[in-house]
Formats: structure tokens, sequence, C-alpha cells
């Protein structure tokens, strides 16, 4: 799975970070946080100029995930013809 050390290290750290940086955005590579940061935006940013094209991510550190859904269709990966 894409990702699943970064989100292994986030679980890991997620207490700590909701102490100290509840709501904002973490950019994580691997088992090494970048920062954390204000808005979405702010934290892809950091980890494009840190990271470039490497895969990395970016969570928002909140207390209780809810699943997102976006159906393929609502996105628009498939079309439906009449």
């Amino acid at each position: 799975m894409a990702l699943e050390r970064e989100l292994e290290y986030y679980r890991s750290q997620k207490e700590a970070l909701l102490r100290t940086n509840k709501g904002q955005f973490a950019v994580i590579k691997g088992t090494k946080l970048l920062g954390t940061y204000t808005t979405s935006e702010e934290a892809f940013n950091a980890g494009v100029a840190a990271f470039g094209t490497q895969p990395f991510l970016v969570k928002q550190i909140i207390e209780k995930e809810e699943p997102v859904q976006n159906p393929a269709l609502f996105v628009g990966m498939i079309y439906a013809h009449p």
C-alpha cells in the first residue's frame, strides 16, 4: 500500500501531535516529520519543496477520522451516458 510506512509513523505519533498541533497538517516522509502547517496547501508546498516528486504524506491532525467517500462518478473518473 502506498504511504503505509508514513501512515504507521503518523499513528505512532498521533497522541503527541494532537497535544501540540491539533487541526494542523503534518508532512511525513518515511518515519520523519517534516513539520506541521496551518493549511493543506502550505503543507503540500513544503512537501514538494523538500521531496520534489517523491511520495509523501499530508495528514490533518484530528482526533476522530471520518472516511472520505468520493464515488468515481462524482469525481469524474467515469462518465455516465444517457
